[in-house]
């Protein structure tokens, strides 16, 4: 039985040592091409087959067994088909060479063990894969060892073969479990290290190391993009003074040189900064000495984030802060006093007052708990969760010793914010202030931007839309027409002899004249898609989408009807008006906005002077 042992545990301690040196060599082998990659695993673990072929247990001659199967199928199991194909190939060369009566069980069993590796690894499917996956090939290769000893029975006596099974199973199982833990806590180690690798890399904060003469020794992509260049490696070599201004290069040199000569780290380092393009900065910056396994400096690392953003903010709520404290000066406050454990000790009248529907809880000796269930309950506050009252009253009571303001509203339509202030002996100042004046003012401001906003595209006079919205809808109604093939149609309708109705009538009679017409135009169009609008003095244009000549033209005559109807009733004397037609379409040669308005324009100028108070089209329509 020891002479089977012996060469079985040597076999043992080869696949130790390749698997040290598939270990060893994994950082190197995954920044390799994977054909390169590849092939360096399957020769690597073809070695690792034949090596252990050397140290065979022959059970008879010319019928031997090694853990050869075992490499394979370890190979097969995280390489794939390319690595199990390789080694196949050398471990089945160097038996055949070897010769023997064992030769093609030999090459069976090797052909065997790589396709249970390939099953085992598509059944993981995983790049890493978990552990019980490997104590599965395991069992599955020490099953195999006995299918194999089955076999062999046909070659040997049956005590010959037995004497194969116990330590043939034994080291199949060690020498199986030993390989795969070993590679999976290399390979785990590895994607742990592409992670980090990568989370450094695309950290947004800038990240750099230097060695003690300031050369950048690896810097992350924020950085590099920060100083202008693509890839952090074309930062490798170089100094401050090659990417900034000599005056700062020459005060972060002194900062660093006195920051490896003392070993002390430079924490939170704050500092306001003029960029390239004159803007004030603010970052803040984190360097620590580097010293090597000697104890000597060798260099430094540092992180530095913009903290320009939070200073601006800060700065913003700090004003806001003293603003609303300036415009509250004058106020009436509510003011309540809350011990350590959530009691109210003191209020005054103004805090009950602010809070009509649960002022008789508001008073000493009551739980700021109690208080709050008493507000969700009465409906007083407006905006508590019905489903979660409890964990609401909860929630807001632990916030007491916590330094915050909110604004609430409440049932009635008043706001009313609450400041929290800790004081010095764990009991809570709460301050109440009615700023429901502020939340009307920011309403207001902002209903006056939403009417600035309409103004900005309304035409004053008539309320339709101005030359600028006409110019945009046109282009695009227009290219979304030209995208569906659907056809457009303008209209350009310009007042017939107003400027002598001006003149006769007065400035202030012109303008409801303009008025009526552009009542006369909307009153007329009866799709919410069709857009009329001012095009300048009194001419007029309507955009009709999806709409063709003909039913532009009905439009158009629509328009002129009503407006002589309406200058006789509003303004007791008849107006008229001429009007134009240009159809956008496809089937015509490419047109723009610009070459529909001039289309539609002299059709304009040839209903003025056929006489005016008539509709004519574009020629050749």
């Amino acid at each position: 039985m020891s002479e089977i042992w012996q060469p079985l545990i040597a076999n043992l301690a080869v696949v130790a040592l390749f698997s040290s040196i598939w270990s060893l060599a994994s950082d190197w082998l995954d920044r390799q091409r994977w054909i390169i990659r590849k092939l360096c695993i399957g020769l690597l673990v073809g070695s690792a087959a034949v090596s252990t072929m050397l140290l065979t247990v022959e059970i008879v001659p010319g019928v031997v067994y090694d853990l050869r199967t075992c490499v394979v199928a370890v190979g097969a199991f995280f390489s794939g088909p390319v690595v199990a194909i390789i080694a196949i190939v050398m471990a089945g060369a160097f038996r055949l060479l070897e010769g023997g009566a064992g030769v093609g069980l030999g090459f069976f069993h090797l052909v065997m063990a790589a396709l249970v590796g390939l099953g085992v690894r598509a059944a993981g499917r995983s790049p890493l894969p978990n552990p019980f996956w490997i104590v599965f090939l395991a069992a599955a290769m020490a099953l195999l060892l006995l299918f194999m000893v089955f076999i062999l029975t046909r070659f040997v006596s049956m005590e010959e073969a037995r004497e194969l099974i116990v330590p043939g199973t034994v080291l199949t199982l060690l020498a199986t479990l030993m390989m795969g833990f070993t590679i999976l806590a290399t390979r785990r180690a590895g994607y742990d290290r592409s992670i980090l690798r990568a989370a450094l890399a695309q950290a947004p904060e800038f990240l750099y190391v230097k060695d003690t003469d300031g050369r950048f020794l690896t810097v992350n992509e924020a950085v590099a993009h920060h100083h202008g260049y693509a890839e952090p490696v074309e930062m490798m070599g170089k100094t401050d003074f090659d990417i900034t201004g000599h005056t700062r290069a020459q005060d972060l040199h002194e900062q660093e040189r006195a920051i490896m000569e003392s070993r002390t780290p430079l924490l939170d380092f704050e500092e306001e900064v003029i960029d390239k393009s004159g803007q004030k900065r603010w970052y803040k910056t984190s360097k620590v000495p580097l010293s090597g396994k000697d104890g000597r400096i060798v260099g430094l690392a540092g992180m530095t984030v913009d903290t320009t953003a939070v200073k601006n903010l800060e700065r913003e709520l700090t004003e806001s802060r003293d603003r609303l404290s300036l415009a509250m000066s004058e106020m009436s406050d509510g003011l309540a006093l809350f011990d350590r454990e959530g009691y109210l000790v003191f209020c005054n009248d103004q805090y009950r007052d602010a809070f009509p529907r649960s002022a008789h809880v508001r008073v000493p000796g009551k739980h700021i708990r109690e208080i709050l269930l008493e507000c969700a309950r009465a409906g007083e506050q407006l905006g508590i969760p019905e489903n979660d009252i409890e964990g609401w009253a909860e929630r807001v009571g632990s916030l007491l010793r916590v330094p915050n303001v909110v604004t609430v509203e409440l049932f009635n339509g008043s706001y009313l914010q609450l400041r929290n202030q800790p004081a010095s002996n764990d009991s809570a100042v709460v301050i109440v202030t009615d700023v429901t004046d502020l939340k009307l003012a920011e309403r207001a401001l902002i209903e006056a931007n939403a009417d600035l906003s309409r103004q900005a595209s309304t035409d004053a006079l008539t309320g339709l839309a101005n030359r600028r919205v006409f110019d945009e809808v046109l282009e695009r109604d227009m290219a979304r027409c030209g995208r569906a093939g659907t056809p457009l149609s303008l209209v350009l309708l310009d007042v017939d002899r107003f400027k002598h109705y001006n003149d006769v009538h007065g400035h202030q009679a012109g303008d409801r004249c303009l008025i009526m017409v552009a009542n006369a135009i909307k009153s007329s169009l009866l799709r919410p898609s069709d857009l009329a609008a001012r095009y300048g003095g009194e001419e007029f244009a309507i955009i009709l989408p999806d709409t063709n000549r003909a039913g532009a033209e009905a439009v158009a005559e629509r328009i002129r009807n009503a407006i002589a109807e309406a200058s006789t009733c509003e303004l007791g004397s008849e107006v008229t008006a001429s009007l134009g037609v240009a159809e956008y379409d496809l089937s015509r040669a490419p047109t723009t906005p610009e070459s529909l308005v001039r289309r539609a324009d002299g059709a304009l100028y040839s209903a003025k002077a056929g006489g005016r108070n008539r509709v004519m089209a574009a020629a050749g329509e």
